[in-house]
């Protein structure tokens, strides 16, 4: 038998009293008005989030958030940000011809699917400002006062 305890209200539900999918449904978080800044989102899953952003996010931010899957360009971009911040950024051109990883010893910077068939060497092209608003558009994320929601694809 499950139970779910609701850790904010202290409510206990037993499975069996209602559909797990009930429960869920039930007991999900409306984060809408909530202040994520300073939060670090690398371990979660936002597949499907309706997020709007109360401010402008940071570029920090963005780069604590599972982006997962994105366009061609904006992999490329980002790939080429994360070579721009490495230690050595060299490694990427051999990782791009199958060899290892860059990221052995470093922290990545953004949590995406790269891609070693896109990479091409190169700047970052992209200003801070443009890449924010690029990504959001690109998930469906809001930004209060500058982008609505919209459906992702």
């Amino acid at each position: 038998m499950t139970t779910i305890q609701n850790r904010f209200t202290g409510e206990v539900i037993v499975e069996g009293d209602c559909p797990l999918k009930e429960l869920v449904e039930k007991n999900k978080s409306n984060l809408r008005w909530s202040d994520l800044s300073g939060s670090n989102l690398s371990e979660s899953d936002l597949r499907g989030s309706k997020i709007e952003f109360f401010q402008f996010p940071s570029i920090r931010l963005l780069s604590s958030m599972p982006l997962s899957r994105l366009s061609d360009a904006l992999i490329l971009e980002l790939m080429r940000r994360d070579a721009y911040g490495h230690p050595h950024p060299e490694q990427f051109d051999a990782w791009a011809e199958g060899g290892a990883c860059p990221y052995q010893d470093e922290e990545r910077m953004w949590h995406f699917r790269e891609s070693r068939e896109l990479w091409k060497p190169g700047n970052p092209e992209m200003t801070d400002r443009d890449l924010v608003i690029a990504i959001c558009k690109e998930k469906g994320w809001g930004i209060r006062g500058y982008l609505n929601i919209k459906e992702a694809p």
